[in-house]
């Protein structure tokens, strides 16, 4: 079924329908491109509508409720199909992507202020997926979680490491599952069921963060996902926390920015939850930093050389 299946479908119930009902389906039709990116709520409060008349909607099109109407909106969006076939190939058409425009720009500049361009729509983009209530749920369980794991790989790396990184300053126990001995599986042997376990992948996902996401999942923790996609094949373990930042952009072979942003706002509320614990911690971290000598600091005291013997 295409989109516009999809709210002819809606048009052709409207007759049946009544009350916030009715606004639910007007709404849903004059703002489709919306609801893949919103939770139940984030839609019901944009429409100035109960929740429940959403629900109703999608038992009207003889569907279970608004997560399966929600779906078929995910299912039908476009480029999607596109992105899936193409993924695979995706360093080469973004080299040969670069390449072109280049050869086509006015010059430099021109270049460099669409470059930048493109990379703040990619972050205003994973901004308008996020909802207050899909933020909260996952702030809390970093902040509560016995255990943090974190898993990314290849440039999923980036945004994975800077939330692991970010968090284990503001308090203890997070885990970056990295490869150098070629076994991150291996951390996942005492795994909780309370624990939470952070994976970003994108397209093409990645089969090694899928089936640790599966065992972190099968183990009974609780699954954060980080993609490009709202169909990623991990989405299924996450649920709700699944946050979903566009990578195609100018950057070769894809943006992270919009990653990296969902990371540094899931860190930074994090540490806002935690409070003087996470103040305290990291006060103490930066204090040993800086009396280990690792920062180059101005007007610090230049280090004596060795008294000379006397004679």
């Amino acid at each position: 079924m295409t989109r516009l299946e999809l709210i002819d479908r809606i048009k052709k119930i409207c007759v049946e329908l009544s009350g916030q009902t009715v606004d639910a389906a007007h709404y849903v039709i004059n703002n489709a491109d919306e609801i893949p990116f919103h939770s139940m709520r984030e839609v019901a409060r944009r429409a100035k509508i109960q929740p429940v008349s959403l629900v109703r909607l999608a038992q009207k099109l003889g569907l279970a409720g608004y997560g399966e109407l929600r779906q078929q909106f995910i299912d039908t969006t476009p480029e999607r199909h596109q992105r899936d076939r193409q993924s695979v190939n995706r360093n080469v058409l973004s080299a040969q992507t670069l390449i072109a425009e280049m050869g086509k720009s006015p010059g430099l500049k021109a270049f460099v202020d669409s470059f930048f361009a493109t990379e703040q729509a990619i972050v205003e983009q994973a901004r308008t997926h996020l909802s207050e209530e899909r933020l909260e749920s996952a702030v809390e369980l970093l902040a509560r979680a016995p255990k943090v794991y974190v898993i990314g790989r290849r440039t999923a790396f980036t945004p994975a490491f800077t939330l692991a990184y970010t968090l284990q300053k503001a308090r203890p126990n997070i885990v970056l599952l990295d490869t150098p001995g070629g076994a991150p599986e291996g951390a996942l042997d005492d795994i909780q069921p309370d624990d939470a376990f952070v994976a970003v992948t994108f397209a093409p996902f990645n089969r090694l963060v899928q089936r640790l996401t599966e065992k972190a999942s099968l183990s009974g923790a609780r699954v954060i996902a980080i993609t490009d996609s709202f169909a990623a094949p991990i989405s299924k373990f996450a649920g709700p926390l699944h946050f979903v930042a566009q990578t195609a952009g100018r950057a070769f072979p894809e943006s992270t920015l919009g990653a990296i942003a969902i990371a540094n706002i899931l860190a930074a509320l994090t540490i806002s939850r935690l409070g003087e614990v996470a103040q305290r911690r990291i006060r103490e971290n930066e204090r040993f930093l800086v009396n280990s000598g690792e920062y180059l600091l101005s007007g610090a005291p230049k280090r004596r050389g060795r008294p000379s013997k006397s004679n």
